[in-house]
Formats: C-alpha cells, structure tokens, sequence
C-alpha cells in the first residue's frame, strides 16, 4: 500500500512541475522563476563557429555577383548620362540657335588619351567664335573604357539642334576588358539614338 501512494505522489509532483514550467513559460516567468532560470540559455561556441562559418561562405560566393551588378550600374550611369547630355546639347542649341561642340576632356589622365577616348567625361560648348563657354560638363575618374567609334574627339551640333555627323557608335565598359557588361550609344546617320547591350550596333 505505501508503495503504490509512493507511486501516485511521484506521479503528482512530476505533473505538478511539468505544470510550473509551462506557467512559467508563458507568463514571462514570473510566476516560477526557478524554472525558468534553467530554461534561459544562450548560444554555445560551437554553434557560432558554424553560423560565422556559414556567413563567411555565403559571402563569398555572392561577392561576385554584387561585384558584377555594382560594375553593370557604373556603366549603365555612364552611358545614359553621354546620351542624355548629348541630347541636351541638341536641345540647347535649336534653343539658342547656336551651334554647340560637345567634346571629350582629359583632365583625369597625366599622359596623352588617343583619339575617341573619352573616359576623362566630356562638356558641351558654344562653337560661335573665338570664346568658347563651357554651359555643361560631366567629369569622369577614367575607371571605365568610353570609346567612341569613328575616333573623334569633337560632335559638333548645329544650330537646328542636329549632328553633323552620323553613323557613330560609344561604347562603356569595364577597363578590365569584361564582354559581360558592354553598353553602347548609337548614333545614325539621321541623328537619331538607341541604347543596345553589346559592342556593335546591328
């Protein structure tokens, strides 16, 4: 007889502090904050090893492509900015009735750029006269290739606002010479621009 009441107060008192700790875990413990001291734990050594592991690996694997998108941003920024400051020039000039030069500069380069390279950026000035006044300028740091193809230095643009010459093509991309990643800006022979994702116009 006394051991089966040993057996059904055994039994109670385990019910009992089962009991005492779901009260203790959903009132916030403090109702049982004995049990709820052994409840609290924190994160051992070995399981932030693995979470810093897995967070290095993950890091490395997406450098790459945030490298890549970062790269693509720099060389759509620039060739919609060349596109939008030409067409600005042309814009300028049918409404100041002044023919207009928008030509390359080269102050990020100590050494001699060849011809058509425009990565310094470039500026749009009056071409009437001696005296001639820079009304916009875009500068560049020389991180990205900018050819234009004729090679020309100068896009002279006449007073209705059009090209003098036509059948041009710019070209941006990274200097590290990536296929991935070329825009170009071409110009036809109507004066009329289009933006494509590769190094040729057809």
């Amino acid at each position: 007889m006394a051991a089966m009441y040993a057996l059904i107060f055994s039994s109670a008192l385990r019910r009992l502090n089962l009991k005492h700790r779901l009260q203790a875990a959903t009132s916030g413990c403090r109702r049982v904050p004995q049990f709820c001291r052994s409840s609290i734990q924190g994160f051992s050594l070995p399981e932030l090893c693995v979470v810093l592991a897995l967070t290095g690996i993950a890091a490395v694997m997406a450098a790459p492509s945030v490298s890549q998108w970062l790269w693509r941003v720099r060389v759509e920024s620039i060739i919609r900015s060349w596109a939008a400051d030409l067409q600005s020039a042309r814009l300028l000039a049918l409404r100041t009735g002044q023919a207009m030069q928008f030509q390359r500069t080269t102050q990020c380069s100590s050494v001699n750029l060849p011809n058509g390279d425009w990565r310094c950026g470039w500026e749009t000035v009056t071409a009437n006269g001696t005296d001639k006044t820079a009304v916009l300028s875009n500068a560049l740091n020389g991180e990205l290739s900018v050819m234009l193809s004729p090679s020309q230095n100068i896009l002279l643009i006449n007073a209705e606002g059009e090209p003098v010459a036509g059948g041009m093509r710019l070209v941006v991309k990274p200097r590290l010479n990536s296929t991935l990643l070329v825009i170009s800006a071409c110009i036809n022979t109507a004066g009329r621009l289009r933006l494509v994702n590769a190094a040729t116009c057809s």
